[in-house]
């Protein structure tokens, strides 16, 4: 490799760490300037009240109303079949009780408020304590609390009070009586420690009895599926932040950037904020989820539609990402007419928890989808599972990255060796090219016939090079699209890293990350491109491109989890080693392909001997 090249290559690495710097600057300024907007001209949230706006219901002699009547005339109205706008209570009837379900995995708060899912604490991490993300800790309701639509086409939701009907070690019901002959049963349960049932699904029915003399058609049931934010380790621009549905045949994602509004790229694909977006269609599933949880909400009943809308965190909290909006929905369920005394129970499997592909793939009805793993999900299928058994034999993410390309690697050895030695034979005969070149110079067409002729003499392929590029693209595809969102790599170290998903930040330089594996990772793909032979027929702008190549990966994968870079580090590492391997044996000899014979001629082609001698 010579001087120059290296220059270049270090001026390259140089302007590439300057232009992330500026690029950080400028997200940054542009996400300060979004806060300012979003305070200055903040709309109300969808269905949201608060105690300083909330209507206090009044009694017949004008004065206001107690907490108690007012609270039967909010429960009164959400269950009325006539649509009417409820008047909301400014204060609780009771005050709010708590209670806990734990296994070894989740920790759930449920609240009497909404007799729904106040949070929910991840116990296993491999730091060995509670993870700092806690599930709708930012929620202004309760997860699976109640909503209804308005006559303008909005949700009202309110957390009524429910009380306590019943609770076990595993298992906590809610009750209501709405004073108009409908009562509500809600029931929360957990598979408890050393269960083989997923620990993370939270098995739920609601329960709605008619204990009236006539029938009853309740209004359309909304449930909450919890605030999700997104994590610090959630790279700008990939929207993991999302919500979605699955509709029998596609699951369909909406990114929080619909909601909060995008200046798209250079203008393209811009959209201007809204409060709510409105999805209607048969849903069997939906979702709400970051970059590696999720809540799954299924069903065996078919639900109608989704309101799906964004929540900025509460003034008071001082968590990660606080500055940044969560997301949230809410799905409608039609509990139909009610006969007098009838019930009917609507019951659910809530998942909430990592985004572990095994684990949503066990829970059918393509709830694996998910994990978003984009058009090429069968390779990052295919990768993810050979991870796993690689590290049912080595217990280390890092490791089993590490192996993995190397088993990759030797898969792909005879495909890339017999690239790069049909390179190396195109480097062999640049001094035939260019006198071929110089000769033809007038006359294009022979120069291209004879360069085709030399090239099968001497069994080079001018796009060998290209070949092991183009089918290993798909591998690195379907690995980019699993480990960008796996959350097995979770708070999994591995070396000088001390988390897999994030980036390998090691020190800060007036606030720009310095980050070590991409900055190994573009030296190893410089100095690998160094070392392949150059093609003469290569266009000079065409090798100026594949110089810049490794600036364009630094500055894409800089901020990427270090799992990802840990790949095509290992793998630029290999492929060098490969090259000197090959460029350290000697030349075989070149084996001229025998022309072909021609063909004998035919009696009538050339005449008979009688013609040919009066031709003569």
């Amino acid at each position: 490799m010579d001087k120059k090249n290296t220059f270049l290559g270090l001026i390259f690495i140089v302007a590439g760490i300057g232009f992330m710097f500026w690029q950080t600057q400028q997200l940054e300024q542009e996400r300060i300037e979004r806060l300012r907007e979003a305070e200055t001209l903040e709309a109300p949230r969808p269905g949201s009240t608060s105690p300083d706006d909330a209507q206090i219901h009044s009694s017949s002699d004008g004065s206001p109303a107690s907490s108690s009547e007012a609270h039967r005339t909010a429960v009164k109205d959400l269950f009325s079949e006539v649509e009417v706008e409820p008047t909301i209570p400014s204060q609780a009837l009771t005050e709010e009780q708590s209670l806990t379900l734990s296994n070894e995995y989740i920790e759930v708060v449920l609240t009497t408020r909404g007799g729904a899912i106040r949070t929910v604490d991840f116990l296993k991490t491999k730091r060995g304590e509670r993870d700092d993300y806690v599930f709708n800790q930012e929620g202004y309701l309760p997860a699976l609390s109640l909503s209804y639509p308005t006559s303008d086409g909005d949700l009202r939701e309110f957390a009524l009070d429910y009380s306590i009907l019943e609770q076990t070690s595993d298992s906590v019901t809610f009750g209501l009586d709405t004073g108009e002959g409908l009562a509500l049963r809600r029931t929360y349960r957990i598979a408890p420690t050393g269960s083989r049932a997923e620990p993370y699904i939270i098995e739920h029915s609601t329960v709605v009895t008619n204990s009236s003399s006539t029938a009853i058609s309740p209004r359309t049931l909304y449930f909450n599926l919890g605030t999700a934010r997104p994590l610090s380790a959630e790279q700008i621009g990939f929207n993991f932040l999302n919500a979605g549905y699955f509709d029998g045949n596609k699951a369909r994602f909406i990114a929080i950037n619909k909601l909060t509004g995008s200046r798209g790229f250079l203008g393209i694909g811009a959209n201007t904020p809204t409060d709510l977006i409105t999805k209607t269609a048969p849903m069997q599933w939906t979702s709400v989820k970051n970059q590696f949880f999720a809540s799954v909400l299924s069903s065996d009943m078919v639900a109608k539609d989704l309101f799906i809308y964004p929540v900025k965190a509460a003034a008071d909290y001082n968590g990660p990402q606080a500055d940044r909006a969560g997301i949230t929905s809410s799905v409608g369920y039609d509990v139909g007419t009610l006969a007098a005394g009838a019930s009917k129970s609507l019951d659910f499997d809530f998942y909430i928890g990592p985004k572990e592909f095994k684990r949503l793939q066990a829970l059918g009805n393509e709830q694996d989808l998910v994990m978003q793993f984009g058009f090429l999900g069968f390779f990052s299928k295919l990768l993810l599972a050979f991870m796993y058994a690689i590290y049912a034999v080595v217990p280390s993410w890092g490791w089993s990255i590490v192996i993995m390309t190397i088993c990759i690697k030797l898969i792909f050895w005879p495909l890339t060796a017999k690239a790069s030695r049909s390179q190396k034979r195109m480097s062999k005969i640049q001094a035939p090219m260019a006198e071929l070149k110089e000769k033809y110079k007038d006359n294009p067409q022979k120069m291209q016939q004879e360069t085709l002729k030399l090239f099968r003499e001497h069994q080079v392929n001018p796009v060998a090079g290209c070949l092991p590029m183009l089918v290993q693209m798909p591998i690195f595809l379907g690995l980019f699209y699993m480990l960008r969102t796996a959350s097995e790599l979770r708070h999994e170290p591995f070396l000088w890293v001390s988390d897999l998903s994030m980036p390998d930040t090691l020190f800060e330089v007036g606030g720009f990350p310095i980050n070590i594996l991409p900055l190994i990772m573009a030296f190893t793909m410089y100095f690998q491109m160094s070392m392949m032979p150059v093609s003469p027929t290569a266009d000079p702008m065409q090798q100026k491109i594949f110089k810049f190549l490794p600036f364009v990966f630094l500055v894409f994968l800089y901020n990427f989890s270090s799992g990802l870079v840990l790949y095509w580090t290992v793998q630029n590492i290999l492929t060098v080693v490969q090259q000197k391997i090959i460029n350290s044996r000697p030349d075989e000899p070149l084996k001229p392909i025998a022309a072909t014979p021609s063909k004998p001629k035919t009696k009538g082609s050339g005449g008979s001997p009688r013609t040919k001698a009066k031709r003569k």
